[in-house]
């Protein structure tokens, strides 16, 4: 059992992608609330920088790039076994938990946990294997005063009018619903409820904004690749609502507790869903393939059919509920 007085240095290696990156900072705040005198470090890739390099509690946010050389990536294991952690909690399951040296840590075997656990807490489950209490858990995304101001410079230009968020973009396409649906959605939401729409995204989805600008009778706001992760955070907590799939803005809503309005098609919500605080809403088709959790489409006679089938008008009438 772990003996809380033996902790002094702390280090939490994370995950790849955003979103799940995103899922992963309860562990960091449990932990900062666990040893509040402790040396804490996150290892996370170079996407989550903009997360844990201005958080209050995090000593140092080490870069781990996978791309790195095999060089480099033994220089950085030589770096770490020098900080002598005394509490390794690596959310990526491998060895390096062992070889880093650490008297207390997670391993990289796990047991007892059920499939549809949500990911958020299979990542605490490794604090409480140890011993850890984790049931004050929550979401944190740091937001700095000069986020809120930047992102209040931008909404300037609506005058003070209400907003919703569109993130239509995901990793994988497969995940992604029916541009035209997001087109025909923000169309109504702008003319029936005269609510402002403002589009979100990095670098990877310039072409599907484009196409969705294209499509659309009415004129959104474009925010893509004008906010960085934190900022995004501050936009999508000043919105009534998200409108998204699966994807991490879905994850940074969770965050600041914002409703959801998501997507679902091979992914399991009961595992990467929403989970706001305020009510939100994951629409989905019931059908035999879905949740498939395979990187393609296996529907042969239907390709994409989860997706697909969800029309703009279901997507509109869960807008106006959540919205009330």
């Amino acid at each position: 059992m772990l003996d809380k007085s033996d902790i002094k240095r702390i280090l939490v290696i994370t995950l790849s992608n955003l979103g799940d990156i995103i899922l992963t900072t309860p562990v960091v705040e449990v932990l900062s609330k666990e040893f509040p005198k402790a040396s804490l470090d996150v290892m996370v890739s170079p996407v989550g920088e903009d997360i844990f390099k201005s958080h209050r509690r995090v000593s140092e946010c080490i870069i781990y790039d996978k791309k790195a050389t095999p060089l480099q990536k033994f220089k950085l294991f030589l770096t770490l076994r020098k900080k002598k952690y005394n509490l390794v909690v690596d959310l990526r399951n491998t060895i390096l938990t062992l070889l880093l040296g650490a008297k207390y840590n997670t391993g990289p075997f796990k047991r007892g946990l059920k499939n549809d656990m949500h990911k958020k807490d299979v990542h605490l489950s490794w604090l409480q294997a140890i011993g850890i209490d984790a049931s004050s858990a929550s979401f944190h995304i740091p937001i700095e005063n000069a986020d809120e101001k930047y992102v209040d410079s931008l909404l300037s230009k609506l005058g003070g009018k209400p907003f919703i968020t569109i993130s239509p973009g995901a990793k994988s396409h497969v995940k992604r619903w029916a541009l035209k649906n997001f087109a025909k959605l923000a169309d109504m939401v702008k003319n029936d409820l005269g609510i402002e729409v403002i589009l979100v995204g990095n670098e990877f989805d310039k072409i599907i904004i484009e196409r969705i600008l294209f499509y659309m009778k009415t004129k959104p706001f474009n925010f893509i690749e004008k906010t960085n992760v934190r900022q995004l955070a501050y936009l999508i907590k000043k919105a009534k609502l998200l409108i998204t799939n699966d994807s991490a803005p879905m994850h940074i809503a969770s965050a600041v507790d914002t409703p959801v309005l998501a997507f679902f098609g091979p992914t399991d919500e009961k595992k990467y869903g929403p989970v706001t605080k305020t009510k939100s809403k994951v629409l989905r088709k019931n059908i035999k393939c879905a949740p498939c959790e395979v990187p393609q489409c296996i529907n042969a006679a239907n390709k994409y059919e989860c997706l697909k089938t969800i029309s703009a008008d279901e997507a509109f009438a869960a807008v106006r509920e959540l919205l009330g």
